[in-house]
């Protein structure tokens, strides 16, 4: 049997309907094909978080080793690269100062102040991706407060991922 008969949705989902607006696209497939193949990616694609957190788990079953993954390509073995006990160690370091209570106890009134700039700079936009004016920004922000990156800049940040991207 083949793949387009038994992931149909998966099958038809184009990466222009995903880059366009993935929502409906991705709750479709959450509620009829939570793991589906798409032949678009070449890859499976996991929607249901149950799942996903299953497959993140089982690193015996599952990999995150794919020639694909250009960040691995560019900056070598990372913790997003890696599996098992290799994962670990590149994990470790980053682990602790994002358990929720931690993150609650050192980053809230940092984040709740740093949200509230980039919604009063939005403003006067009227419009804007979001993606790369508020969720991007404030991820750099919490993440270079978080590994005391004093000093650097969330543009500096963001050009290094745009780099690593390209």
């Amino acid at each position: 049997m083949s793949t387009a008969v038994s992931f149909p949705l998966g099958a038809s989902t184009t990466l222009a309907e995903l880059a366009r607006d993935p929502h409906p696209r991705l709750a479709l497939l959450r509620a009829h094909e939570p793991v589906s193949w798409l032949p678009e990616l070449n890859g499976w694609l996991v929607t249901r978080r149950d799942l996903g957190l299953d497959v993140m788990r089982d690193s015996a079953t599952f990999t995150v080793d794919d020639p694909r993954f250009t960040t691995a390509r560019v900056v070598g073995p990372s913790m997003l690269s890696l599996d098992g006990a290799a994962h670990t160690r590149h994990r470790e370091p980053f682990a602790a100062p994002f358990r929720p209570r931690r993150v609650h106890d050192n980053f809230a009134a940092f984040i709740e102040r740093e949200t509230d700039r980039l919604i009063t700079a939005l403003e006067p936009a009227g419009a804007t991706e979001l993606r790369r004016a508020f969720a991007g920004p404030l991820a750099v922000a919490v993440v270079t407060d978080a590994l005391g990156l004093v000093g650097t800049t969330t543009d500096t940040v963001l050009s290094w991922y745009d780099a690593i991207v390209r």
